[in-house]
Parts: C-alpha cells; sequence; structure tokens
C-alpha cells in the first residue's frame, strides 16, 4: 500500500527566545535568563510534529539519520514554503530534513531574508511572540492555482503566510477529484470570508482565535464553546476544536447529530508553552489519516485525546520544535 500524504503549507521562521521572568514594562529594561535560537514558524512545527507523532524516534536510524525517514513509514510529511537565502534558512532546510520531513517543496529566496519569530518565555512557560514574516510573504496565491504532487490526503494551513495565498491552496484543494480535507489553523487569526469555512474539514482554534472569528470576548469562548463551535459548523466546517489551555478542548464532529463533548487537560510540569498548539495539531492530524487509512470512520474523541497528551509533553520542554515529542514518548 502506498504511504500516506500530509502536506503542510506555511511558514518557516528562525526563533529568537529569551527567558524572562517577567515581561518588562515600557521603558524598562531586564537581564534575561537565557537567549537561544532555534527553528520554527508554525508550518515547519507542524510538520515536524506530524513526522514525529507518526513514528519512533529510532526510526530515523534506518535511514541514517537524515531524509524523509524510513521508507517503510506509512505517512510521508511534505513542506512548502520559503526560506531565505540565509543561515537560518540553511538550518531550517537541514532542521526538517534531518527529521523526515519532505522538503523539496521549501523554496529558497536567495536575496531574501528568513522570516524571523522574537519569542519572550516567563517563568510561568507563558510566551509572547513578535513576527517578522521574511520569506514567507513572497508566497502567492498564482502558485497555488493546483496542488503540487503527489496530492496529499490531508492538507494543513496557518495564517502565518498571505491570507490571499491561503485562500488560493483552499480553492486549490476544493478543485481536486476527490477534494483534498483541509486541517485549517487561522493562528494568528484573522477575518476570514464566508465562503472560506466551507472548504475546511478540520478547524482547530485557541481561545483567542475562536474569540477573533466569532466576535466575542475570550471569556464567552471559554463559557460558551458549543455556541462558538457550532457557529462554525453552520459555516459549513465539518469537524471544530476549540483548545482552552488548562481547561482542556472542545470539540464538535461533522453534522448536526456530530459527537461534542469536552476533555480535561493533562497533567503536566509546565516549562514553555511555545509549540504546544502544533504538537497539538500534528498529533490530531495522523490520528485523521491513519483513521481513514484504516478504513475507519473518523473518531474525534480519540484524535482530541491523543493531540492533548502530546501537547502535554511538549510543554515539558524548552522551545518549539525542540519539545515536540515523538511516537513513543507519548
Amino acid at each position: 500500500m502506498q504511504r500516506s500524504v500530509i502536506t503542510v503549507i506555511g511558514s518557516l521562521n528562525a526563533d529568537l527566545i529569551t527567558r524572562t521572568p517577567r515581561i518588562p514594562s515600557p521603558g524598562e529594561t531586564l537581564v534575561s535568563s537565557s537567549f537561544s535560537v532555534a527553528c520554527g514558524g508554525k508550518g515547519a512545527n507542524q510538520a515536524v510534529a506530524c513526522v514525529r507523532l507518526s513514528r519512533r524516534k529510532d526510526s530515523l536510524s534506518k535511514n541514517g539519520g537524515h531524509g524523509d525517514g524510513d521508507a517503510s513509514e506509512s505517512i510521508l510529511v511534505r513542506m512548502e514554503g520559503a526560506v531565505g537565502g540565509d543561515a537560518f534558512g540553511q538550518n531550517l532546510i537541514e532542521a526538517l530534513g534531518g527529521d523526515g520531513v519532505d522538503v523539496s517543496g521549501v523554496q529558497v529566496r536567495k536575496d531574501g531574508n528568513t522570516g524571523v519569530a522574537v519569542i519572550l518565555v516567563e517563568d510561568s512557560g507563558e510566551n509572547r511572540i513578535l513576527l517578522s514574516p521574511g520569506a514567507n510573504a513572497t508566497l502567492r496565491p498564482e502558485a497555488f492555482d493546483s496542488l503540487a504532487a503527489p496530492i496529499p490526503d490531508l492538507l494543513i494551513l496557518q495564517l502565518e503566510i498571505p491570507l490571499d495565498t491561503v485562500l488560493a491552496i483552499l480553492r486549490g484543494a476544493a478543485a481536486c477529484s476527490p477534494p483534498v480535507p483541509v486541517l485549517f489553523n487561522p493562528a494568528p487569526a484573522a477575518a476570514l470570508p464566508p465562503w472560506a469555512y466551507g472548504f475546511v474539514e478540520h478547524l482547530i482554534v485557541n481561545e483567542t482565535e475562536a474569540a477573533i472569528l466569532y466576535g466575542v470576548s475570550e471569556d464567552y469562548v471559554f463559557s460558551n464553546p458549543s455556541e462558538v463551535g457550532r457557529e462554525f459548523q453552520r459555516r459549513g466546517v465539518r469537524n471544530v476544536v476549540i483548545t482552552l489551555g488548562k481547561n482542556g478542548s472542545w470539540y464538535l464532529s461533522g453534522g448536526p447529530d456530530g459527537e461534542e463533548g469536552q476533555l480535561a487537560a493533562e497533567k503536566a510540569d509546565v516549562v514553555d508553552t511555545t509549540g504546544a498548539g502544533d504538537t497539538f495539531i500534528g498529533a490530531y492530524a495522523v490520528s485523521a489519516v491513519r483513521q481513514k487509512r484504516e478504513g475507519r470512520a473518523f473518531d474525534i474523541r480519540s484524535a482530541v485525546q491523543r493531540a492533548t497528551r502530546a501537547a502535554a509533553r511538549a510543554v515539558e520542554k524548552e522551545g518549539a520544535m525542540g519539545s515536540i515529542p515523538w511516537e513513543n514518548e507519548v
């Protein structure tokens, strides 16, 4: 049987991470606890999460520790995006390829800069991120009039590349025969045209993103996740997941009689929440593709359960990409 394909189209960034006891006040200078540079970007993180959560860590040794991992693995993960012709871009390509991601779809803008995310992480584990898009902003809609081969079994999108490009990709996925199912993580959140929701198989948002898309406060989302989620379903989304931090996750599967529920968060010794959401999405995506591959109807509860466990392991380590666990670590 051919391998299933997950394609991630999105951002690739260098993460500049500073740990600090607290966020400085306006005009204040604080001495940080540490500084590091790491590979990141929501697209890149989610691609690595899909790879790691679909195989054991020792699978890479079967292929020399690089390339697309063990060819016998049932899922191939492809990354499409753009980096600059700088050291950050080269590091990203090498890091993703080393983890087993197919990076043949990553374009290099030789005269451009790789995207950069400046991340402040407090001792509590909470983070704040300032993003400079760099090469990510060069991905234009006309490049995605049709999806590149191999046509994926699942396409994952975010909003760290231009919105008009994401909308073109949604149209391209819908135009395939049969249409390619899309897992959409609209982060950072932005207003979407009403038609876009109808092209989304899986919508995964946190409380902040849900509040922006729905037009309410985060407190309202916490108190009324069912109302918010069902509104997204009325707009055309089939499966909805709203992650609620320490309050766990609320979910709703397709159709008026679909399964609805809420799962508690897993206990974890929180070190850094950066990358937890991307880990959640990777685990959920792998569950969805495996269930389809095995001929099973989609079980949203089991997908959310596994994603919750994976995210809990990610917050126990520093960094984004580096904190993502492998399948045998969940």
